[in-house]
């Protein structure tokens, strides 16, 4: 393999009308009860001990529409996560069940001249975004409609839930 290549699967045209596609399927099964973990999908590009670069990303996701015509009666969504337990069943579950779990190991010996964030919404190419948030209704469990007063707001984020926008405050101020 040359160091110019990439590792390429299932890299090919759909020629089909109708139907759903998947370019690549990982579904490890354990068929055995016992202490065993899972993982289906583990991904760590790096730069070796003494060895600089310019950026390191471990997942791009990059959900593209060529330029031109052709509708899409769907959603477009770069990454999806859905945690789906069924319905019936009697497990228990000890640790905690999130969507999206990050942890930052990153040493305070280094020299950081960007800001360290859990999430970054980058500049918009062209369109600006509606909303920073869009929760299906307000019965997920993530808001409190208790009205309040916030009169000395230095600004907002706009979110909506279900049809209904909301402005979470923001204050200046040092933590």
């Amino acid at each position: 393999t040359s160091d110019d290549k990439n590792v390429r699967i299932n890299s090919r045209d759909y020629t089909t009308t109708s139907g759903s596609f998947s370019g690549v399927q990982i579904k490890p099964n354990v068929s055995v009860t016992g202490t065993a973990s899972v993982t289906g999908l583990e991904v760590s590009p790096r730069f070796a001990a003494g060895i600089g670069g310019a950026s390191l990303r471990a997942i791009a996701a990059d959900p593209l529409l060529k330029a031109g015509s052709g509708d899409l009666s769907g959603d477009v969504v770069a990454v999806e996560c859905n945690l789906d337990f069924g319905v019936s069943g009697t497990r228990t579950i000890t640790g905690d069940v999130s969507a999206l779990s990050a942890f930052l190991a990153i040493p305070s010996t280094y020299t950081y001249s960007g800001a360290i964030s859990f999430l970054r919404v980058r500049d918009v190419n062209i369109k600006g975004w509606d909303y920073f948030l869009n929760l299906d209704s307000t019965g997920v469990g993530l808001i409190d409609t208790t009205a309040g007063t916030y009169s000395t707001a230095n600004g907002y984020l706009k979110c909506l839930f279900g049809s209904t926008a909301y402005r979470i405050p923001v204050f200046t101020g040092v933590d």
